[in-house]
């Protein structure tokens, strides 16, 4: 092969890496934070699909360690799409969100209406905003959380399904 050729071909597969990696990060990385949760709950509704409310904490190394090994794969992986809406809300957070009723205000007093003051909680709720499964909260088994996890958007898909059943 000559040079040109195989400089050529190194040029197209750094372009592709650096194209994947891009898009890949689009997915993961981060946890989406929740600042408008009438717009996710309309997306809810339409999907049929729950919303998991993370509440964190900056200073919280549990919470890390869920977002990291826990929820970021899950926000990344497109098998949960169709299961649920994750969204992240910090209790100290001065970031505006919009809660399930449509009124405006930070996330630190979200969390607070909420009764979020302990991190990390996780909490399901409907499109309506009606808590649908118990709080998971803290992290206190690695070897189960996943499945503690999984249970519960499982258990928060069944009633939403029982909810629209009865409607």
């Amino acid at each position: 092969m000559s040079q040109k050729r195989l400089f050529l071909s190194a040029w197209i597969l750094s372009a592709m890496l650096v194209f994947v990696a891009a898009h890949a990060g689009s997915r993961a990385g981060t946890l989406l934070s929740a600042d408008d949760l009438t717009r996710d709950a309309m997306i809810a509704k339409q999907d049929k699909k729950p919303i998991l409310v993370f509440f964190s904490s900056e200073s919280c190394a549990y919470c890390e360690i869920v977002r990291d090994l826990y929820l970021q794969p899950m926000q990344a992986d497109k098998a949960y799409d169709n299961k649920v809406i994750i969204r992240e809300v910090s209790i100290e957070g001065i970031d505006d969100i919009i809660d399930f009723q449509g009124k405006r205000m930070d996330q630190e007093e979200f969390a607070d209406q909420e009764g979020a003051t302990l991190t990390p909680v996780i909490r399901i709720y409907s499109p309506t905003g009606q808590l649908l499964t118990p709080e998971l909260i803290g992290y206190s088994s690695p070897d189960f959380y996943l499945g503690f996890l999984e249970d519960s958007i499982e258990d928060a898909r069944n009633k939403l399904r029982k909810l629209a059943a009865n409607n």
